[in-house]
């Protein structure tokens, strides 16, 4: 019995030996833009020539609204600091317009008048098609473009031809995680890595990558792990 528990103790092995780390283009956070999209496009299209001017024009600023932040997301890293100034600035700004709305228009000389942002339902339409399309297309390319993590080696696969680069000894590899941008950790609780194989001077990025902590902690589970040579000689 002892020999029996004593082998059992060896045999014990982490329940996944590889974990596969993906990494997605930024344009996917566009993703709440298409949702916003396809929500009028179902408003509009159902409701027809019966959905009043102001509703439609309410709908189409709103998503004018939703893109225009998911293009600042895309376009500008937004960490903890920047985001409360910029926020701030806005809340101010706010207060000014609603407080002196009268005054700054008179001594701008101008009138206060809500936007007309009105789209018809075919551009809602075939901005959510193209979105789709992207989104399935972004898809099929992160399963040819990857990085596989064992506690032995690291690969990197790319291309549809199977282009693909080995690095030896993954015991010792350098890893770091980053979440620079506050919005793209709040959409997909997503962030870069960066690796330094032992064996290859260079440091790799791989950008925008999902749950980005629960990767971490099985990454460095993975390269903790060091099998039993005693248990390949038996």
């Amino acid at each position: 019995m002892a020999e029996v528990s004593e082998k059992n103790k060896t045999d014990v092995k982490p329940e996944k030996q590889y974990i596969i780390i993906r990494s997605y283009p930024e344009t996917l956070f566009f993703y709440p833009s298409m949702i916003v999209g396809i929500i009028v496009f179902l408003i509009q299209f159902l409701a027809g020539n019966s959905l009043e001017p102001a509703v439609a024009n309410q709908w189409g600023t709103f998503f004018f609204a939703v893109f225009a932040f998911n293009f600042l997301i895309v376009a500008f890293d937004f960490g903890i600091g920047k985001t409360a100034l910029i926020a701030a600035g806005f809340i101010i700004l706010i207060l000014i317009v609603v407080l002196f709305q009268e005054q700054l228009g008179a001594f701008l000389n101008i009138s206060w008048t809500t936007p007309n942002i009105n789209m018809s339902t075919e551009f809602y339409l075939f901005f959510d098609l193209l979105m789709i399309a992207h989104f399935i297309l972004v898809y099929i390319y992160s399963r040819i473009d990857y990085w596989l993590i064992s506690p032995t080696e690291i690969y990197h696969h790319r291309g549809i031809l199977g282009d693909e680069r080995r690095f030896g000894n993954a015991q010792h590899t350098h890893i770091e995680k980053t979440t620079p941008d506050i919005f793209e950790k709040m959409l997909f609780l997503s962030g870069d890595f960066f690796l330094r194989p032992e064996t290859d001077p260079h440091i790799y990025r791989i950008a925008n990558v999902f749950r980005i902590n629960k990767k971490e902690k099985q990454i460095r589970g993975i390269l903790s792990y060091v099998p039993d040579k005693r248990l390949d000689q038996m």
